[in-house]
Formats: structure tokens, sequence, C-alpha cells
């Protein structure tokens, strides 16, 4: 199994074994919420495209694809004196002071701050600023041969990654009968404490997901393709998603606030056949 060089709340490399096998062959995936880049690392499709809202996320995986040399090098820089109160809060905020346009700097101070900051969370305020504090690791792992993996898996494949949301990654002409959508939205809350939807500056809302669902049942029924989502398994999910078949898996939760409450959760793997 590959493991992603990005840490990523909800991941699903330890969910792969329930998850692949409800995952059609087919001759493209579409994943708009690419996340941590698990399922693309860990499947066989020979074409991807792989969407996501937030623009860092994307910029990096662009950089760790096109320039895994320069990418590698310089994010390692970050790494060897990088791991103290002053740095991290050097990096983060020159982070967030520095143009979108600079690109392999972005990249790579991103790989740092996930790799750096408390949980591996992704988190921005109102202003779009990342605001996770230091993590304060013994000595954060710096994932080469992961990003080494990751750069030749998107370069074997005709991998495209795209910064957008669900409706435009949905809206692909490319879509058809031979296409398969996963979707791993942010969870709807099991609890109130678990309510955590903020991977961009702008949450993910039960609305949201009721057009998600929407639009999916109509790629579905509209261009025959077949549709997979991951979810929390709550009543909200169960009647958003109502057309869906669904498999219950139980999933230890990789990163939350505090270690005690890292416990099984019930999710749900919902499937819309090509057919359907």
């Amino acid at each position: 199994m590959i493991r992603p060089f990005i840490k990523w709340a909800g991941g699903k490399t330890r969910v792969l074994p329930d998850l692949l096998p409800h995952l059609p062959k087919g001759d493209r995936l579409f994943e708009p919420f690419v996340g941590g880049a698990s399922v693309f690392l860990n499947t066989d499709y020979p074409r991807y495209v792989l969407g996501d809202i937030n623009a860092d996320l994307i910029n990096t995986y662009q950089m760790a694809k096109n320039a895994t040399k320069p990418f590698i090098r310089i994010a390692k820089e970050l790494f060897e004196n990088g791991n103290s109160l002053i740095e991290f809060c050097r990096n983060r905020d020159t982070f967030n002071a520095i143009s979108d346009d600079e690109h392999m700097l972005k990249a790579a101070l991103f790989l740092y701050l996930n790799r750096h900051c408390y949980n591996g969370l992704c988190r921005y305020n109102r202003a779009g600023l990342f605001n996770v504090p230091f993590g304060n690791y013994k000595k954060p792992y710096f994932p080469e041969a992961e990003i080494k993996l990751f750069a030749e898996k998107a370069n074997d494949t005709t991998t495209c990654f795209v910064r957008a949301d669900f409706r435009e990654v949905l809206k692909a002409r490319t879509i058809n009968e031979n296409s398969v959508i996963y979707c791993d939205p942010p969870y709807l809350p099991a609890s109130d404490t678990a309510n955590f939807t903020q991977y961009h500056h702008a949450a993910f809302t039960g609305e949201h997901h009721r057009e998600l669902a929407a639009a999916l049942l109509n790629v579905n029924q509209s261009r025959g393709a077949a549709v997979v989502i991951s979810n929390s398994d709550t009543p909200a999910t169960r009647e958003i998603y109502q057309n869906y078949r669904f498999h219950e898996i139980s999933v230890n939760r990789s990163l939350s606030a505090a270690a005690a409450s890292r416990k099984k959760i019930g999710e749900l793997i919902g499937v819309l056949e090509a057919d359907q």
C-alpha cells in the first residue's frame, strides 16, 4: 500500500481494504475532494481528474508531480532546522504572506506546515490565513520516498490536478459511462464536537451536501457514471444520500483534538451503480 505524503483529516489509507472493492473498473476516476490522495495512489485507473477547493493542496500536488527534485530539495531544507516554535511561526507567517504565484516555495512551506503543525490539521481563519499551532513533535518525518512514489504515479498515468469545487469537477465533459466518481466530502457531524469541516476558509455545510447529492445523482442518471461516496453513519447522511446502497464500516479516527478521543466510529460507503 502506498502512503500519502500529505497528512489529511479523514484520510482513507486505513479504510482502503473496505473501500477499494466498491470502486468499479473504468477508464477515468474523478475525485472532487482529493484530500490526501490515498485513493489515487492505490487504484489502477489509466486517467485521473483530482480536484479540491484548497488551492494550497492542489499547488503542492502539482509541484510534486512537475518539479519533483526541486520540491524535495526546498522542502527538505525547511525541515532540517525548522522544528522549533520560532521557526514554525516564521515559516507560517511567510506562507501566509507570500503570493500564490510563488508556487514552489508555497508548496514546500505547505508540506512543512502539514508535518510540523498540531495533528497535521489544515485550517484557515476567515481571512484565509493558515492558523494551526505548532505541533511540538520530536522529529517530524520528511516523506521523501512518498513524494517520489506520488510523482511516479502521477506521471505514469494521465493525471490532472484541478483547483475547483465539486460543482466544477462534476461539469467535466469527459464524464461518461466509463467514468467512476469517488467523493469524500467533509463529513456530516456525528456529534457537536465532531463538527470540523473547515479544510478551506469556507465551511462545507449540510446544504452543500444536499447540492452534492443532487449533482451526483444527475451525473449518474444522465451520463451513466458510477458513483461512490464516503461519509459518517448518521441519520442525516442516510437521508441526504438516500438513493445509495450503503455499506457500513467501523473506522479509527486518525486526527482529533485529543488522543483519548481517538476511537472507532461508524462510517458509510455509498454506491450508485452505473446503470442505476
